[in-house]
């Protein structure tokens, strides 16, 4: 029998490698400090887009307030090392917590409704949490003077501040630490309740699964990743402000995801560090870009089902199979 060479899912592991050996010695190539920020924060949105499709790809339930929990992991970090006066790790430990507290919250609201109904949810959660960070007001330990808002508040880290490169060797090895944990969870027994939960809820209901108690697990673990990519975030920007909970920050991982390809982790990882690090710095206003995301999104969806990654994948599997059969046929 013909060998037809590696099957595409032994490649990916291979393919990943290389593209975190590129990214290894990528600094040393000269970068300056602004690409190097560029990539550090495209590293953690890509981890923050991952969080999003374990809930809305894995597990099907489509969110679009997922930057509560990255808000909520951002501002954790700023009221308490700010204002409590925390040192950082403590203050990160907890942020953590609460970002899992947001998503558990989220999850069981959710959990009774299905389908758009979950998209309208979180994306009311996401959104009043934004307008509340938006227009409130935190007056310094001292009371000199006011955080919060649009300025935002400031995150202290614990120690001299780090250089651009230690941030970006410690971003693209929570990266590749948070990919890989990412995909064991989803490849898990838990895992697969997800994906019965994502096909058909009535077929998993059918077959003993408890579908709120798993919808609610998939959002705490989205919301713990989506969490760590905040306070992520938080040590490398230095501050923490209401767009961390913005609209266009949730329809970014949404869009992404979509591109990607929704459930693969990997698609959505890749599409997040890619098209994120292209877009920074464009100079774009907010609500451009956001009707941008929301129309790619859209798009995407309606033309490419399995994200524009995986449709073409399907469609150049499909016409081999179809030259493999007129092989045959001679």
């Amino acid at each position: 029998m013909k060998k037809t060479g590696a099957s595409p899912s032994r490649k990916i592991p291979g393919a990943l490698a290389a593209v975190a050996g590129v990214l290894l010695l990528l600094p040393l190539a000269g970068l300056d400090a602004f690409l190097l920020n560029v990539l550090t924060v495209g590293f953690l949105m890509a981890v923050y887009t991952g969080s999003w499709d374990i809930v809305g790809g894995v597990a099907g339930q489509v969110s679009l307030g997922h930057a509560l929990f990255f808000g909520a992991a951002t501002y954790g970090c700023a009221l308490l090392t700010s204002l409590a006066g925390w040192p950082f790790p403590l203050a990160a430990a907890a942020a953590l917590l609460l970002a899992a507290a947001a998503g558990a919250a989220a999850g069981a609201l959710s959990a009774p409704l299905k389908g758009p109904f979950v998209a309208l949810l979180t994306l009311a959660l996401g959104e009043a949490a934004h307008e509340y960070f938006l227009g409130q007001t935190f007056f310094s330990p001292e009371g000199a003077y006011s955080w919060g808002g649009e300025g935002g508040i400031p995150v202290l880290l614990s120690g001299p501040p780090f250089s651009p490169w230690t941030l970006y060797y410690a971003a693209l090895a929570f990266l590749v630490l948070s990919l890989w944990l990412m995909l064991r969870i989803t490849r898990s027994e838990e895992g697969l309740f997800w994906t019965a939960l994502s096909g058909s809820e009535l077929s998993a209901r059918a077959s003993g699964v408890d579908i709120p108690k798993h919808k609610r697990r998939a959002f705490v673990v989205g919301s713990l990743f989506a969490g760590a990519a905040g306070i992520g975030f938080a040590a490398c920007v230095g501050r923490a402000t209401a767009d961390d909970f913005s609209l266009e920050l949730s329809f970014q991982a949404a869009t992404f995801a979509a591109i990607g390809g929704r459930g693969t982790i990997v698609g959505p990882v890749l599409a997040a560090l890619v098209f994120h690090s292209l877009l920074q710095g464009t100079g774009i206003p907010s609500e451009v870009r956001v009707l941008f995301y929301a129309l790619v999104l859209l798009l995407t969806l309606r033309f490419f089902p399995g994200g524009v990654a995986g449709t073409l994948r399907e469609r150049a599997r499909s016409r081999r199979m179809v030259l493999q059969g007129k092989g045959r046929t001679r």
